[in-house]
């Protein structure tokens, strides 16, 4: 009982809490304007409780004004983080394009790293990861940026764990998350933290969103192609054949004997040089086939998994639960043409 009481008090207690949001030339304007309107919402519906307005949103820069997106919409920077020395709740670090050469802004650099320890919680959006990472906001943390760019934060900072899979993801105070729209998600969870659930639901009703969407990033992931790391050609050439072969036997013997190689030298030798082996390389073949015919044809699921090498519907289930966290029939749902709404 007491830990709910300290509980509603520290909801009740916070009564204003500034939020800024670091911008730069060729950010992603919706990475700002996503959870900035999450979080003018959140005032709007405490405005129907009967509340007080809790956020205030401010954009900061190098200095103040303009400040060219990525689309070429242009954002008004309200500060410039040379003046801001304190007095932000949350700190929200935007991604873009742009983020490359602002991870070499040692100035910028320098006032993340002063400003984190004074902000009650610090937040990267999409590539703004790149930033914390670079101001050593990240060192031994878990993380998630989008996941196109996943792979190189992993490897740029080997002592992060990063996790492509999911939407966002919390360590301690500082919260990371996907790409783009995924900062709203990031935000709702934030005005549920520091509002309650009831404040919370009232934000996603009324942007038309999911409180909590279905599924995580792994499902969004662009299909299999072959590696852009250099290859043997014969090695290439077999991954572009299992590609379009996916119903066919891509068993490690098949395979093998297809490369006229041992079992042993085949799987060695397509794990060094795919990074993977075989048996992941033909399953990931086959789930971007069936995506692909979901998203595309109005074929029976049972169909689809029969065309696709994985024998039968729930194989094929079990698969894309693993691997999409979303069971066939969802991801049709979620990504087939809009044309068939």
């Amino acid at each position: 009982m007491k830990k709910e009481f300290s509980k509603k008090r520290s909801h009740e207690d916070a009564r204003f809490r500034r939020v800024g949001f670091l911008v730069y030339p060729d950010c992603q304007s919706l990475d700002l304007s996503g959870p900035f309107e999450t979080f003018h919402w959140a005032n709007i519906m405490l405005s129907v409780l009967r509340k007080p307005p809790t956020y205030q949103s401010i954009v900061i820069a190098q200095a103040a004004g303009p400040v060219p997106t990525m689309s070429g919409l242009q954002i008004i920077a309200s500060h410039s983080y040379g003046e801001m020395v304190e007095g932000l709740d949350t700190l929200v670090v935007i991604g873009g394009t742009g983020c490359e050469a602002v991870t070499e802004d040692s100035a910028l650099l320098e006032w993340v790293q002063s400003i984190a320890p004074r902000t009650r919680r610090i937040v990267s959006i999409c590539t703004g990861a790149f930033v914390l990472a670079r101001a050593g906001l990240l060192d031994r943390r878990r993380a998630t940026t989008h996941w196109t760019y996943a792979d190189r934060l992993a490897k740029a900072y080997p002592s992060i764990e990063v996790d492509a899979s999911r939407i966002f993801v919390r360590d301690g105070n500082v919260y990371t998350s996907g790409g783009i729209t995924a900062g709203i998600d990031l935000a709702l969870s934030l005005v549920e933290e520091d509002l309650g659930r009831e404040t919370m639901l009232g934000v996603a009703r009324a942007l038309l969103v999911f409180p909590r969407r279905p599924g995580g990033q792994s499902q969004f992931k662009g299909h299999a192609s072959v590696l852009e790391t250099p290859l043997r050609v014969d090695v290439s050439e077999l991954q572009t054949w299992m590609l379009a072969h996916p119903e066919a036997d891509l068993s490690v013997p098949a395979l093998a004997d297809r490369m006229a190689m041992s079992e042993r030298s085949f799987s060695r030798l397509f794990r060094n040089e795919t990074g993977q082996t075989p048996a992941e390389f033909a399953e990931r073949a086959r789930a971007d086939a069936a995506r692909s015919k979901l998203e595309h044809t109005n074929s029976l699921i049972e169909v689809i998994a029969m065309e696709s090498g994985f024998g039968n519907a729930e194989r094929m289930r079990r698969t894309f639960q693993r691997l999409f966290d979303a069971s066939p029939a969802d991801y049709r749902a979620r990504f087939r043409s809009t044309l068939d709404a």
